[in-house]
């Protein structure tokens, strides 16, 4: 992986750690005001494309007062009511058998520019286990990925 390529990947994660902590702390400080939002946004600028719908909407579909529930957003875990599947990818065998979850919801996806999103609602994951993986198959050559921020797919390399 080249220098521009890790710096992006790394660029994105902290842009997604970013809008994270905003939504959780959105949840947990529900009384936050609009101009509030603003200055935060002002002073971070890639909070900005975070939409109504991520930082507030949750609380409609039945979630509770508390807004979102940590751990992502995901379909699947908000029409089960559970939580997204959190695998132990502490060991090193943990992390292989994940990637290996990955590859195999990839190539179910069709295996050619699709999204985290998609990927997240197919395996039910916790979205920076799922971007962890992504990232060590990229760095594999196993993966590759186009695009940036939400617009980035992933694809399998040939």
């Amino acid at each position: 992986m080249g220098m521009a390529n890790i710096t992006s990947v790394f660029q994105d994660a902290l842009a997604d750690q970013a809008k994270a902590a905003l939504i959780d702390v959105v949840a947990r400080n529900p009384r936050t005001t609009v101009k509030e939002l603003a200055e935060l946004v002002g002073t971070n600028p890639t909070l900005g494309g975070l939409t109504l719908a991520e930082l507030v909407g949750h609380a409609a579909d039945g979630r509770g007062r508390s807004g979102m529930r940590r751990g992502g957003t995901g379909r699947k875990a908000a029409a089960s009511g559970g939580s997204v599947h959190k695998r132990n990818v502490r060991t090193e065998s943990g992390r292989d058998a994940f990637d290996e979850e990955v590859l195999n919801a990839l190539r179910t996806l069709g295996g050619d520019t699709v999204a985290a999103t998609s990927l997240r609602e197919d395996l039910n994951a916790d979205p920076t286990q799922l971007r962890a993986s992504l990232n060590r198959l990229i760095e594999k050559g196993v993966v590759t990925f186009t695009g940036k921020a939400r617009g980035t797919r992933y694809s399998l390399s040939e």
